[in-house]
């Protein structure tokens, strides 16, 4: 469904950004400005700045922006479209123009849709073999693990009775094929006929977060030297990597707490349940798959990780504190000194508020790390342990407070055995080496006495002057059409490439609508399919173009012009792109030299 132009433009007019964002987060008037507290990272004090005569926001510490659609869009974590019609809501608006070509819903695929239907019956089966006698040895089970019927009945738990045959019959009684069957993961062909492959075993049904039953964890009742736990194998409709446990239900309360804790099973969910904490998944005993992450990122919620005390969970914690990292997911780690017990076990031994006590012992990855490191992680090397120092060199540096440093200090001198000065001259030569690279977070300094190297350099002092140029011509873009037409005429392209792109942005709105409007070109990207939206919209939040008259204007974009031109000649002679740009169109240069810049960045 796309939205027209002056549809948009009409509710703009009609919506204060300032009034939007206040029915979410609380907004603070400071003067002409309004800020607040970012909602899209960890922040404590007023980042975000909302931009009442731009009708925009732009956060300072993370850099996400946008205007009203973008926030409301990002904020619910829905589509542009559902944002647009979000915020008429909010306002009280309504027109014609918002319901036309509906989005219609795709075709359902026959086939999955019978499989959905087959195994949703199955599980309602399953749930009803709970109530007759013979699942009494499910029901004395759960009693003995003191879950409750009301827990039974939210998280739909069943039996499957020993006559698998019984179960088949069933399905097929009620219109599906053996091949349904089959295909839902649950058919055991024997020679007698086939059978199901869970029969005896309590069943905890796995639902995708559209509540829709997709697969089983069966677990035995009997010590019969089967596998305690089994899984229903991976179907057209269970991808286990892709799924986490009680998301379905979860997902009602995790917006609201902030928060979802992570932990490693069925029983460690309804132990915090029982505990009144619903925000609450478990890996089912995977390890956290880049799915996972891409889930746990789109919750835009704090991660609290929580498994097993022992050796092995502690290490599938560190394990999973690099892939958040690397995704940027904010999180902390439940970490209870000396405790080797999973909450099922510290709730069933030590009762409700051991537990409580015990997920509320949240600490930073640092602390972790250390603990991790002085219990369970042998550093005998002195290399791993200058690799220790070496990986925490900017967290440290990042720490404020001077009591808190020290703290953390001692405590990786405690771990590591090096002297509390030794880490600190060391620290200061990796300060001195970022103040070198004008404080840009790309150093790493080997630790030691004397062995100090640089690498990852940022790219040469010339190229940053060339993108200094290419920005200022942007932003003056982003308000003056004059300035549109002479980057048209004159500069042609720029070596950036987020740059070049929002160029081409803002000259096809100012030839379309003979203006430059920096809100409405951010509906333009955001209702657009483009790999790199966020950082495009970001990137045009933050453009900040100074207040020059006219004739200002013109000198500067001279200036600038004569800028990107000499270091465009400069940067052909260094790389010998001179060569290579004969007979290339101004995009296919331009294309030239931002491979080049990436690569002097990446091999520097």
């Amino acid at each position: 469904m796309n939205l027209d132009h002056d549809l948009l433009q009409e509710i703009k007019s009609r919506a204060d950004i300032v009034d939007v964002i206040s029915s979410y987060i609380n907004v603070i008037k400071k003067g002409r400005r309004y800020v607040a507290v970012c909602p899209f990272h960890d922040d404590h004090n007023p980042s975000m700045d909302i931009n009442k005569e731009k009708q925009t926001f732009h956060c300072y510490v993370c850099h996400h922006g946008g205007d009203v659609f973008t926030f409301v869009a990002d904020y619910e974590k829905i589509s542009f479209v559902e944002a647009v019609k979000k915020v008429c809501e909010i306002i009280n608006f309504d027109d014609p123009r918002l319901h036309k070509n509906e989005f219609k819903q795709a075709p359902i695929d026959e086939n999955i849709d019978k499989l959905y239907k087959c195994i949703t019956e199955l599980q309602k089966y399953y749930v009803y073999c709970m109530q007759i006698q013979e699942g009494e040895v499910a029901r004395n089970y759960l009693a003995s693990r003191n879950i409750e019927p009301e827990q039974i009945e939210k998280f739909g738990l069943g039996y499957a009775p020993k006559d698998g045959r019984a179960t088949i019959s069933h399905l097929q009684q009620k219109g599906f094929s053996l091949k349904n069957i089959e295909d839902i993961g649950i058919a055991l062909v024997k020679a007698s006929g086939s059978s199901d492959s869970n029969a005896g075993r309590l069943m905890f049904p796995i639902k995708n977060h559209n509540d829709q039953v997709v697969g089983f964890s069966a677990r035995r009742l009997v010590d019969d030297g089967s596998a305690k736990f089994v899984n229903s194998p991976e179907t057209k409709i269970f991808k286990k990597n892709s799924l986490l446990y009680n998301l379905n239900n979860a997902k009602q309360t995790i917006k609201r707490d902030g928060f979802v804790y992570i932990v490693e099973g069925f029983m460690d969910v309804f132990a915090l349940d029982t505990i009144g904490i619903n925000s609450v998944v478990a890996l089912m005993g995977t390890k956290m798959t880049q799915n996972h992450v891409a889930m746990l990122k789109k919750l835009n919620v704090e991660v609290r990780l929580c498994l097993d005390g022992d050796g092995p969970g502690q290490m599938a914690m560190m394990d999973i504190m690099k892939e958040l990292d690397k995704a940027q997911v904010r999180y902390r780690l439940v970490s209870t000194p000396n405790e080797l017990r999973d909450p099922d076990d510290i709730l069933k031994q030590d009762g409700e508020s051991a537990l409580k006590k015990h997920v509320n012992n949240l600490v930073d990855s640092f602390s972790f790390s250390m603990n991790y490191y002085s219990n369970y992680a042998q550093l005998e090397n002195v290399e791993d342990k200058k690799r220790i120092i070496s990986n925490f060199a900017t967290f440290l540096l990042n720490v404020n407070s001077k009591i808190e440093r020290d703290n953390y200090i001692y405590k990786l001198s405690k771990v590591t055995g090096f002297e509390y000065n030794a880490i600190v001259n060391y620290l200061r030569e990796v300060k001195k080496y970022k103040a070198q690279d004008n404080g840009e977070d790309n150093t790493f300094v080997n630790f030691g006495a004397v062995e100090t190297k640089r690498v990852n350099k940022s790219i040469d002092k010339k190229l940053r002057r060339l993108l200094c140029a290419e920005k200022a011509v942007l932003e003056l873009m982003s308000e003056n059409l004059y300035a549109v037409k002479y980057y048209e005429n004159n500069i042609k392209y720029f070596a950036n490439d987020i740059y070049r792109q929002l160029a081409n942005f803002i000259i096809d709105y100012a030839s379309q609508h003979k203006n430059v409007n920096v809100s409405m070109i951010i509906d333009n990207i955001s209702s657009g399919d483009y790999a790199n939206k966020n950082e495009l919209i970001n990137q045009l939040v933050s453009l900040n173009p100074p207040k020059l008259n006219d004739d200002d204007i013109k000198t500067a974009l001279d200036e600038y012009m004569g800028i990107i031109q000499e270091e465009r000649n400069k940067t052909y002679e260094k790389s010998q792109l001179s060569k290579a740009c004969v007979g290339k169109s101004e995009n296919e240069k331009a294309k030239l030299i931002d491979d080049y810049i990436k690569r002097t960045n990446k091999n520097a």
